[in-house]
């Protein structure tokens, strides 16, 4: 955007002023900017690759705030409202979030049509256990004054799954709530279930092109998909991607914990539409 000042966030560390973040410049001021959602342990992941490369080919700037205050170790509970300056009507992209930010306004979150990723609550429970025990990185440590929580990281590697699941739950409930509260019950989203696009990766992100009115050709879309179509052939628990398929949940847990996860997140589950396993 020539001849205009982009915005910085500043953070005051210790008593030392240290800028966070910068917005970088785009090449498309004239397109409206995007904002992407996710829930962690959903796809997020791969979300996050397919919109850096759509962003690119249409030429507007993709940010990922929260990935840049986890490189610095910057926790929720300290991110700093002067955040919302960051969120430009026109010419970005702004994707990366795994909950519903509540430290800081998304000022342009009426002038766009979000798109949210979810996915079944009880597979993403049991991939957040794996993910914490084995393969999650950690943090940055560039700040001072703060430290993240890796709690959960320590609760992973002292309990059983079926333990764990019960106590991520609370947490998993509460991002689902306040999407649905919050963002779907205020705004036209546009919502992807995992399960729906897992496996038709190629309609799916010609469907998000669509949805944003980017001009991007099907054979652009195809090869996009194409760099993210990974499935392993056999699940490998210390990895990121342990294993794609849904319905995980039925293998690694005890009947009676999926029982309570279904009574657990009803609510959700039926909001977003799934179902009980009747089966246990």
């Amino acid at each position: 955007m020539p001849h205009q000042t982009l915005p910085s966030i500043v953070f005051d560390d210790g008593g030392q002023e240290r800028v966070l973040f910068t917005l970088p410049p785009t090449k498309r001021p004239d397109l409206p900017s995007a904002l992407v959602f996710a829930m962690p342990k959903s796809g997020s992941v791969l979300l996050d690759g397919i919109m850096r490369q759509l962003s690119d080919h249409v030429g507007v700037t993709y940010v990922s705030i929260m990935q840049e205050y986890f490189t610095i170790g910057l926790p929720d509970a300290s991110m700093p409202a002067e955040t919302a300056r960051i969120f430009l009507p026109q010419g970005y992209c702004y994707g990366g979030f795994r909950y519903f930010p509540r430290r800081f306004e998304i000022p342009i979150l009426s002038q766009t049509r979000p798109v949210l990723l979810v996915r079944d609550p009880r597979d993403m429970v049991v991939s957040h256990y794996y993910s914490m025990r084995d393969s999650h990185p950690e943090p940055g440590k560039v700040l001072k004054t703060v430290k993240a929580n890796m709690s959960m990281r320590d609760l992973a590697r002292a309990l059983d799954i079926d333990e764990y699941v019960k106590r991520a739950a609370q947490t998993f409930r509460t991002f689902l709530t306040h999407y649905r509260s919050i963002l779907c019950a205020n705004h036209d989203v546009r919502i992807y279930r995992y399960e729906d696009v897992i496996y038709e990766k190629a309609d799916w992100v010609a469907d998000i092109a669509a949805h944003f009115d980017w001009k991007v050709s099907r054979q652009k879309t195809d090869w996009i998909a194409a760099q993210h179509d990974v499935i392993p052939t056999e699940e490998v628990e210390t990895q990121h991607i342990r294993q794609v398929h849904p319905g995980n949940y039925r293998k690694k847990l005890k009947p009676e914990t999926i029982a309570w996860l279904d009574d657990f997140f009803k609510d959700e589950m039926a909001f977003f539409g799934y179902t009980a396993d009747v089966a246990c």
